[in-house]
C-alpha cells in the first residue's frame, strides 16, 4: 500500500516537471530577437532608433554670392552652429546607439582638389567605436576648415574671372536621394544659399515654371504688389519639380536675401518659390530662413535639428 502511494507521488512529480519544461519551450519564441539582428540595411536596434540617428548633409552654394565678405563670414558661423547642433546631439546618446553622421556637398564638384580634400575632412561619422575626442575635433574642423574652403573658391573664381554657379536644381534631381537619404537615419539637408537658383548648364522652362530664378527673371515677373501669392498660383510660376518621393527628407534653407532692391516682396516671392517646390517633391518638414545675424540663426538651426 505504502509502496503504491510512493509510486503515485513519483509519477505525479515526473509529470509536473515535464509539464513545466513544455511551458518554457512554448514561451521561448516570444523572446525579443538580439540587438544585432539585421533589418534591411540596419542593425535592428539602430533601425528601431532611426529618428534619433542624425544624417546631416550640408549643401554649399559657391556661386557669385560668395563675392561678399559678409556672406562668407555668416556662412562660416552657420556651419559652426550646424556642427554644434550635431555634436550636442551625439553627446546625449548611449554608446551602443551611436549611428550619426555629417557631411558637405557641392554641385558641380569643384575642380580644385584642395576644396574636395576639405570636404572629405568634414565628412564625419560616429558609431560605437568612435572615441569621445572626435566630438571636439568635429567642432574644431567645422570652425577652421570652411574658412580655407571659401578662400580657395574665391581664388579659383578670380583666376577664371567667373563664378561657375551652383546647380541646386540638378543636385535635387541627380544626387539628393543617393547622397542625403538613408533608411537608418533621420535625414536633414541644410542649404546655404541666397535663394536664387541658376547654373549655365541647367536652364529649362515648362510653361511658367523654370529650373532657375535670378534677380533678372524675378524682376520680369512684376510681382511687386501684395497679391503676389495669388498671381503666382494663377499663372503657375515656380520651379520645375526636380524629383519626387522625398518624404523622408527634411530641409533647412539658410541665407535667403534679395538682390531686387526695387521690389519689397522679393524675399517673400523667393520663399514662395522654394515652399511650392519642396511640397511638389513631397518634402513635409522644411524651413526657409533669411540671412541674419549668426547668433539669431543659431537658435533656428538648433531648434530645427533638435526638434
Amino acid at each position: 500500500m505504502k509502496f503504491s502511494i510512493k509510486i503515485a507521488i513519483a509519477l505525479s512529480l515526473l509529470l509536473g516537471t515535464t509539464g513545466c519544461k513544455r511551458d518554457v519551450k512554448e514561451k521561448l519564441p516570444e523572446v525579443d530577437p538580439p540587438a544585432t539582428s539585421v533589418t534591411g540595411d540596419c542593425l535592428g536596434h539602430i533601425l528601431k532608433n532611426k529618428e534619433n540617428n542624425l544624417n546631416i548633409s550640408v549643401f554649399l552654394d559657391l556661386s557669385d554670392r560668395i563675392t561678399e565678405a559678409k556672406t562668407i563670414q555668416k556662412d562660416t558661423q552657420y556651419l559652426k552652429s550646424i556642427a554644434k547642433a550635431f555634436t550636442d546631439h551625439v553627446k546625449t546618446k548611449k554608446l551602443i546607439l551611436l549611428q550619426d553622421r555629417i557631411q558637405l556637398y557641392f554641385n558641380p564638384e569643384p575642380a580644385n582638389e584642395g576644396i574636395n580634400s576639405i570636404a572629405e575632412k568634414l565628412h564625419i561619422e560616429f558609431n560605437r567605436n568612435t572615441p569621445k575626442s572626435r566630438i571636439e575635433e568635429t567642432n574644431r574642423l567645422y570652425a577652421e576648415e570652411p574658412i580655407k574652403l571659401y578662400g580657395l573658391a574665391q581664388a579659383d573664381a578670380k583666376q577664371a574671372k567667373d563664378y561657375p554657379g551652383s546647380d541646386i536644381w540638378r543636385f535635387f534631381k541627380d544626387n539628393v536621394k543617393d547622397y542625403t537619404i538613408s533608411t537608418c537615419h533621420r535625414n536633414i539637408l541644410v542649404i546655404l544659399t541666397d535663394g536664387y537658383m541658376y547654373h549655365k548648364d541647367t536652364q529649362m522652362k515648362e510653361g511658367n515654371k523654370s529650373s532657375y530664378l535670378t534677380p533678372k527673371s524675378l524682376g520680369a515677373l512684376r510681382l511687386n504688389k501684395s497679391d503676389y501669392k495669388k498671381t503666382i498660383q494663377e499663372k503657375g510660376y515656380g520651379f520645375i519639380p526636380a524629383n519626387d518621393g522625398l518624404e523622408d527628407l527634411e530641409v533647412l534653407v539658410i541665407g535667403v536675401q534679395s538682390a531686387n532692391t526695387g521690389n519689397p516682396y522679393s524675399i517673400d516671392i523667393i520663399r514662395e518659390y522654394w515652399t511650392n517646390w519642396f511640397e511638389a517633391m513631397g518634402i513635409k518638414k522644411y524651413k526657409i530662413q533669411n540671412a541674419d545675424l549668426a547668433s539669431s540663426v543659431e537658435k533656428v538651426i538648433l531648434g530645427f535639428i533638435n526638434s
